[in-house]
């Protein structure tokens, strides 16, 4: 199992939660498939699959990593692999390591 783990930061407002959660959805729903928001909080947001989700759930978190201003209201942002733990990573702190 896969997952996608985003935490919005508590002082979004609820219009720009629901502008963030809009912008989720669409990267999430994406050439190699659609997965669904699974979490029953506002502020945090779980897009989860298996092997067959992959590529969505990669292709989706890549997306939001280019949408202008949408790290910046995310608190937290974690990339669970259940089966290989090894793999599973800071998704904004590996974004903040410069490259080369």
């Amino acid at each position: 199992m896969y997952k996608n783990v985003i935490d919005i930061r508590r002082e979004v407002s609820q219009e720009d939660l629901q502008v963030l959660m809009s912008m989720a959805d669409k990267a999430f729903d994406n050439r190699a498939g659609k997965v669904e928001n699974s979490s029953d909080s506002p502020y945090r947001l779980i897009y989860q699959g298996g092997e067959g989700e992959y590529g969505c759930l990669n292709l989706g978190m890549l997306s939001l990593c280019g949408v202008k201003g949408f790290t910046s209201r995310v608190q937290n942002w974690d990339w669970i692999d259940e089966d290989e733990p090894d793999e599973s990573c800071d998704v904004l702190s590996e974004l903040s390591i410069p490259v080369r």
